[in-house]
């Protein structure tokens, strides 16, 4: 297959890349930038030069092949304009073919249970527009439509957990909400790399959740962040959470454990993340990259 991907210089379209090239696909990879495009030359992809707002490149690099892989995203309140625009254009230039595009755990019904791809909630905040990322896919009726939601995706000693693990070391403490009881799914980023080269190569539809089968406490994630930092580990309110992070807060101190029976129907299992023990596992192995030097 021929692939294009948006965000391929980054952490998981990166390593979809890396992993879809292994399989013998040819990809082609958004690049905004010189350090973007040696980053994707790098996982052995071409790069494309341009962003999100090039509605133009957009369009012309989704037609060229069999598929679209969407992973980047701005940061800025323009976010979620900017995802429509950027993905309609992909979609209207596309004739058939398959397009995959990245949501995340907070889709899904707040649960310490795992829940399946149906149970699905419309979260508030700055996430509230995902229904709508969603929707615009599935019901595009000219091409196969593919939602991943990704949990907390961590490997390779990158990732939001990285950044997890900077701020504690930089404030001498890691964190965790309340009783820290919360539970969170999480997958290492090469097997989420895996479910999306599988989901392509396959004639499924629908969304699909990536997760390993057991759900992580934050209190348990947080002493093991604690523990790559090299700081000690507390409580805090969540009203003292929110006025450090803002919104970050509201999402670490929520429910999101995820049910990925359907994925695993189709032969998906995350091997590489159950092969570490899971993200603790992870965060406390040093040749995992995670740990303080």
């Amino acid at each position: 297959m021929d692939i294009f991907i948006t965000g391929a210089s980054g952490f998981i379209g990166s390593a979809i890349a890396r992993a879809l090239l292994a399989r013998g696909h040819h990809v082609r990879g958004l690049a905004r930038s010189d350090v973007s495009e040696a980053r994707v030359r790098a996982c052995g992809a071409a790069p494309i030069r341009g962003d999100l707002s090039r509605l133009d490149v957009l369009a012309r690099e989704a037609a060229a092949g069999d598929g679209v892989v969407h992973t980047a995203a701005t940061t800025g309140e323009d976010r979620a304009a900017t995802d429509a625009a950027a993905v309609t254009a992909m979609l209207s230039a596309m004739n058939g073919g398959v397009f995959v595009t990245t949501t995340g755990a907070p889709r899904a019904r707040s649960s310490r249970v795992p829940v399946p791809e149906e149970d699905t909630a419309s979260p508030g905040g700055p996430l509230e527009w995902l229904a709508a990322a969603e929707s615009r896919v599935l019901g595009a009726t000219h091409v196969r439509g593919l939602v991943v939601r990704p949990p907390i995706v961590y490997g390779d000693g990158d990732g939001p957990v990285a950044r997890l693990v900077q701020g504690a070391r930089a404030a001498g403490v890691a964190r965790y909400i309340d009783d820290g009881a919360n539970r969170w799914s999480t997958v290492h980023v090469q097997d989420l790399a895996l479910a999306y080269a599988m989901l392509l190569e396959s004639d499924a539809t629908g969304v699909f959740h990536a997760a390993e089968a057991s759900p992580v406490p934050m209190a348990d994630l947080f002493s093991a962040i604690g523990d790559a930092a090299g700081v000690p580990v507390t409580a805090w309110s969540l009203d003292e959470a929110r006025a450090a992070h803002g919104p970050l807060a509201g999402f670490l101190a929520m429910d999101a454990a995820l049910d990925a029976t359907r994925l695993r129907g189709l032969g998906w299992s995350p091997a590489t993340g159950e092969a570490l023990g899971g993200i603790c596992g992870a965060l406390r192995d040093p040749a995992q990259g995670y740990r303080a030097p």
